[in-house]
């Protein structure tokens, strides 16, 4: 049995409980290994993305996502106030804030260097997943990017959708995910479309992983963790992202603001959690959606008493701790 530890009190609610057991791992439906065997990889993007519309569209709980009442009453029943306001970081800090990209296409590990100029402009680092089976990566670039300061993870095997299909094809991509964990001196992971088995992936030689979440109703496996602080996961540090993913704010959402960004980081920072976004290259160079990450940057700026830090940071200390 995988061994988690939480830096909080274990509740037995029946909320709490639903999303434990949607948080760690994922099991395809027959529709999903239909759609993931059979129809994604014939649908071009334009087409999957009016797909995920669709069916999100179906969501009801949409408002619980945006203003938090679902992971506020997980919070209630699982840390207590005083709990909260004696948590510190590295530094005496209050909060964390981490950004992540996933590179999903060749268009966007091209459009790296862009988000690098802007996020360096404000004095953060960041964390590149990329796909090591998929697009042809350039090691001038994955040079360019660590010379700067900045992480290379990695993202999957090849980004099919395939990865937990079976416990079968898992096993069989882990030399080889292994190999490019080697070769680009990465310490930490995250599945595509965020599918997870924390189990299985104690198989990786990795210092953490980041493919779980609080909670996020838009996913092909949705649930959650209920946390915003990272958690130990058998041999490696999990990280959950806390923030709403580009693609749910700019597709799913369709926003035209940051506002939800920006309520979501203000309560995450007010419970002392980890503000930890993801993005994708990918995304931010379409419509006005780069204006909008540097935007978010800005803001971060204001967010007062937060250890901005890289994932691999982040993980290391708490780990420590």
């Amino acid at each position: 049995m995988l061994k988690i530890q939480t830096p909080y009190r274990i509740s037995k609610s029946l909320l709490h409980s639903f999303l434990l057991e949607n948080g760690f791992d994922n099991k395809f439906s027959f529709k999903q290994k239909v759609y993931y065997n059979y129809l994604r990889p014939i649908l071009p993007i334009g087409v999957r993305q009016k797909l995920q519309e669709k069916v999100n569209s179906k969501i009801i709980w949409k408002k619980n996502f945006i203003d938090d009442t679902l992971l506020s009453v997980l919070m209630r029943d699982r840390c207590s106030n005083e709990t909260i306001t004696k948590l510190k970081y590295k530094n005496d800090k209050k909060c964390v804030i981490v950004l992540t990209h996933d590179v999903e296409e060749q268009q966007g590990f091209d459009f790296i260097p862009q988000v690098i100029e802007l996020e360096e402009k404000y004095g953060f680092k960041s964390s590149w997943n990329i796909v090591p089976y998929k697009y042809k990566i350039d090691d001038g670039r994955i040079n360019f990017i660590k010379q700067n300061g900045h992480e290379i993870g990695i993202h999957g095997y090849n980004h099919d959708g395939k990865l937990y299909y079976s416990e079968k094809i898992f096993n069989e991509r882990v030399p080889y995910i292994n190999e490019a964990i080697k070769r680009y001196g990465a310490v930490g992971f995250r599945s595509p479309q965020v599918h997870r088995n924390l189990g299985w992936l104690q198989k990786l030689n990795i210092d953490y992983d980041a493919s779980c979440f609080d909670y996020d109703p838009f996913q092909p496996f949705p649930g959650g963790t209920g946390s915003i602080w990272p958690f130990i996961a058998g041999k490696f540090v999990e990280l959950p992202y806390t923030l709403p993913q580009d693609h749910t704010m700019f597709y799913v959402l369709q926003q035209k603001n940051i506002s939800i960004w920006k309520n979501k980081a203000d309560w995450v920072a007010k419970n002392r959690g980890v503000i930890l976004l993801i993005t994708h290259p990918d995304y931010l160079r379409e419509k006005n959606y780069f204006n909008m990450y540097e935007e978010l940057l800005k803001y971060f700026k204001t967010i007062d008493c937060a250890w901005y830090c890289l994932p691999r940071e982040l993980a290391s200390w708490w780990k420590k701790q």
